[in-house]
């Protein structure tokens, strides 16, 4: 993506890049919660592992937003994580959707829809598909 991120995609591409969510969270109002379709469950956002969480299971990992679209309280962000499972030495490539649901305090609500082969690829015998 070739235009000016949002701070909501710049801060979630530094979480994911370096490890580090202070940029991330300081955009979460109070009481937000974080919502995976992977285990459907509804968790308190501020200090989840998250994106912070990948550094110690992938070498290299980076995060290229593909999609960032604002909308009236929310926004979309569409992104593609890549890197090195430190495990297995194979390449990881996830491709996962996240919408945020905002209001004057910031971020309230974030909805994330994680790619059905990212916990497939963090094991031994984990594949990747080509994108």
């Amino acid at each position: 993506m070739n235009e000016e991120l949002s701070t909501a995609a710049a801060a979630l591409k530094h979480s994911f890049e370096t490890g580090d969510r202070s940029q991330w969270e300081t955009l979460f109002a109070p009481g937000c919660v974080n919502w995976h379709n992977s285990d459907r469950l509804e968790v308190p956002a501020a200090r989840f592992g998250g994106a912070g969480a990948l550094q110690a299971i992938l070498a290299d990992c980076g995060c290229d937003i593909v999609q960032d679209v604002a909308f009236e309280n929310g926004a979309l962000i569409r992104i593609v994580v890549r890197g090195t499972v430190r495990a297995n030495g194979r390449p990881f490539e996830a491709h996962n959707a996240i919408v945020l649901t905002t209001n004057a305090q910031g971020i309230v609500r974030i909805d994330d829809y994680v790619d059905p082969s990212f916990a497939r690829q963090l094991t031994a015998g984990g594949e990747v598909k080509s994108s």
